[in-house]
């Protein structure tokens, strides 16, 4: 039996070394993808240098995917992984943390680019415990531009992985790229007139679309694609639908049709479908469809809406301004604060306006409101966060004020608080600051404004620091030196800009 044992164990080595050999011989990576769309994209980029695995098929949500031991081991054998992004493999963290990052190239396709905040409709809409809510929106591939985005940063980051392969990486991505830009145009000039810009979709994860292509999504039923709404939810959407008479209600492939069903047998709209693209059946495969088929069929979808005209849609719910933190409160409500809520050490977000980090927080801005040009919002919030202060670092009675390579440092009192009006109606609240030391020249009188109104620890704040008086500070409107936690890389900090 033992020399049986060790039989068994002497086969099983040759045959990994065998396999190994086979790998090496092959001369191609491996690389594991998690869904569609990463899959296709890793494929087109690394073309015959890579044998290129999906990991998640037709019938899995990614959303609630999570890998087997399996599909570990399939994952740590690999050279590369590639996935979206950790708001859409909400699993993948964890899998980092046992990968052997000398062994695998882990690859995040969205790269730097900022995501929105993620949809709420789970919680307004009482989908309960099942339905999903994504802190930020991963639904990026859906729009064609972006979709070139995450093609560029594969081919990037494959290119510095295997620089050997980096001419054919280059040369298979700008081919790939060559067909999304058409894809793109043809977004561009199919919606650019379009006569209805508002459409009704059962799944939530258009947005970045109807953002890029001047649309707007109103969705029936959040992120979940196996998520209803109650029925006082499906009632409000009835009474929505028959008032803009919408004509089209789009759903994806694969999901439950009922709700469709119902409000089509309800309003008398037609049905049709705007499919996710988060996966493809080995069918859909073969027959040769692929993300630019099929997204050219939801544009032809699409279209159906946008091409009949019909006067313009409200969304389906305003959103509540009159916030505390857009400016709106009760004069009772305001609480004296102290030098506790901001101790920390603060970085200015000026040099990352400067180096470009927060160019994408100012395009987001431009489409979310059409207020103004990126151009312009960056201009605007450039005389906003100008500054030669780079760090600030806070004690509960000291703040030290770093220049270049000096430093400054003070203590000060509260003095109290001053309710501002602006000119659009709202209002601030400014915390008075007083330095004791008779020599703290500019920095003798600090205000503090971080939108909120009562005790409570700082995320960012907005300041405003003079030598002459408290007075003359209350004056300034254009220039609000901005600081964050200085352990925030200029990426987070642009993220959370775009959450707030």
């Amino acid at each position: 039996m033992k020399k049986l044992g060790l039989l068994f164990a002497s086969l099983v080595t040759v045959f990994l070394v065998a396999c190994s050999n086979q790998k090496q011989a092959d001369g191609k990576l491996n690389i594991v993808t998690t869904f569609y769309p990463v899959y296709e994209f890793t494929k087109q980029v690394a073309g015959d240098t890579a044998n290129v695995e999906l990991l998640i098929g037709a019938g899995t949500e990614p959303h609630d995917y999570e890998p087997s031991p399996k599909a570990v081991a399939k994952i740590q054998d690999a050279d590369a992984f590639v996935y979206e992004n950790e708001n859409m493999e909400t699993w993948v963290p964890k899998l980092l943390d046992s990968l052997d990052a000398k062994k695998v190239k882990t690859i995040k396709a969205t790269g730097d680019m900022l995501l929105l905040p993620g949809s709420e409709e789970e919680e307004d809409h009482d989908h309960g415990e099942e339905g999903h809510h994504h802190e930020y929106d991963p639904h990026v591939w859906l729009s064609p531009a972006r979709a070139i985005k995450l093609v560029e940063h594969i081919r990037d980051s494959l290119s510095a992985d295997y620089p050997d392969k980096k001419a054919t990486f280059e040369q298979n991505a700008a081919a790939y790229i060559e067909k999304l830009q058409a894809l793109d145009k043809a977004y561009t000039e199919g919606l650019s007139s379009a006569k209805q810009k508002s459409f009704v979709t059962q799944h939530a994860a258009f947005r970045y679309l109807a953002l890029d292509y001047g649309l707007n999504q109103v969705s029936i039923s959040g992120l979940s694609p196996d998520a209803e709404p109650s029925a006082s939810r499906l009632a409000e959407l009835t009474e929505y639908i028959k008032k803009n008479k919408i004509s089209y209600i789009y759903f994806e492939e694969n999901a439950s049709q009922a709700l469709a069903n119902t409000l089509s047998k309800e309003t008398g709209v037609k049905l049709d479908v705007l499919n996710p693209l988060e996966s493809l059946t080995e069918e859909d495969m073969k027959a040769g469809e692929n993300y630019i088929s099929v997204m050219e069929k939801n544009l032809k979808a699409l279209k159906q809406t946008t091409d009949q005209a019909g006067a313009e849609i409200e969304p389906e719910k305003v959103e509540e301004t009159k916030t505390v933190h857009n400016g709106y409160f009760e004069d009772a409500d305001v609480k004296d604060r102290t030098l506790s809520d901001y101790v920390g050490n603060w970085q200015s977000v000026y040099p990352f306006l400067e180096n470009g980090t927060l160019d994408q927080v100012f395009d987001y801005k431009a489409k979310l409101t059409g207020k103004m040009t990126k151009d312009e919002y960056k201009a605007y919030y450039q005389k906003g966060y100008q500054t030669d202060v780079s760090k600030i670092n806070i004690t509960d009675n000291t703040m030290e004020f770093i220049q270049g390579d000096q430093s400054k440092k003070y203590t000060y009192k509260y003095v109290g608080k001053k309710i501002l009006t602006y000119k659009k109606g709202n209002r601030g609240v400014r915390y008075l600051f007083e330095a004791t030391d008779a020599d703290a020249g500019q920095f003798k009188y600090v205000q503090f404004s971080d939108h909120n109104i009562a005790p409570v620890k700082a995320e960012h704040f907005h300041i405003f620091f003079g030598g002459t008086s408290q007075e003359a500070l209350f004056e300034e409107m254009d220039n609000w030196p901005t600081y964050y936690p200085d352990n925030l890389s200029g990426q987070e900090i642009a993220q959370e800009m775009l959450a707030h």
